[in-house]
């Protein structure tokens, strides 16, 4: 993995109007989201009202940014924000089974409070070290970061192309494309239905990437979720270090 993003740049903190451009986004906030519970593959919610509002103000900004195509997780709450957008915008949404969440096996449909209390070695580990965690009745978490990469390898991307997908899925990304730690992805500033441009180049027929700006919030003036409640797991670990 480290022979293929070896070359690639970090963060610039402009983003060019470049046609090369694409766009990472985590969806809107779910039922799940904003009850504390984990959801996975399998506790698959809607979109909360605030996540509804944050989706719309998400398709008037991509509109402007001139999206062409969405690519996005077959789950639920991806694929009800990629349909607020393509209403808006009128591009095609393709569903691509590599950006979907973990399975985080007897995790899934539990609030965060419970897994804390019946799994804490684990949720320490997956605080500190989620690269050696493998979920309860679930998958190795290595095995997520291998098919992202995949996925960012083999992925024939657009220029204004947007892909909507999953928290963990958006730092996987932009850690491979930094070539940083997987175990330092807590620490990347993300939000839900935030943009994150990326610049994308064909060099020897490989796909080479570079994070132009992370976790633009500008639509979301007062839809920003709490932190705190959404992303408390990571949150939590943060406050401690």
């Amino acid at each position: 993995m480290e022979e293929d993003f070896s070359g690639w740049t970090g963060i610039e903190r402009r983003v060019n109007p470049r046609e090369n451009n694409i766009v990472v986004v985590s969806h809107a906030e779910s039922i799940g989201n904003s009850e504390g519970i984990f959801q996975g593959q399998t506790f698959d919610s809607d979109l909360s009202e605030l996540g509804k509002k944050q989706a719309k103000a998400l398709a008037k900004r991509l509109k402007i940014f001139g999206a062409r195509k969405i690519i996005t997780s077959p789950l639920k709450r991806t694929h009800q924000t990629a349909r607020a957008v393509a209403d808006k915008v009128g591009c095609e949404i393709e569903i691509n089974q590599k950006i979907i969440e973990t399975n985080h096996g007897i995790w899934e449909g539990r609030h965060k409070d419970w897994i804390r209390e019946n799994f804490s070695e684990i949720y320490e580990t997956w605080l500190q070290k989620p690269s050696q965690v493998t979920f309860p009745n679930g998958d190795p978490f290595m095995q997520t970061v291998n098919r992202t990469l995949d996925f960012l390898e083999n992925t024939d991307f657009e220029s204004n192309t947007v892909v909507i997908t999953h928290d963990n899925i958006v730092r996987v990304m932009i850690s491979l494309i930094s070539n940083s730690d997987i175990d330092k992805m807590w620490e990347i500033s993300l939000e839900a239905a935030a943009l994150n441009f990326l610049e994308v180049n064909k060099v020897n027929q490989k796909n080479v990437f570079r994070v132009l700006k992370l976790n633009d919030t500008n639509h979301l003036v007062g839809l920003r979720n709490d932190v705190k409640k959404t992303h408390s797991l990571a949150y939590n670990r943060i406050k401690e270090i």
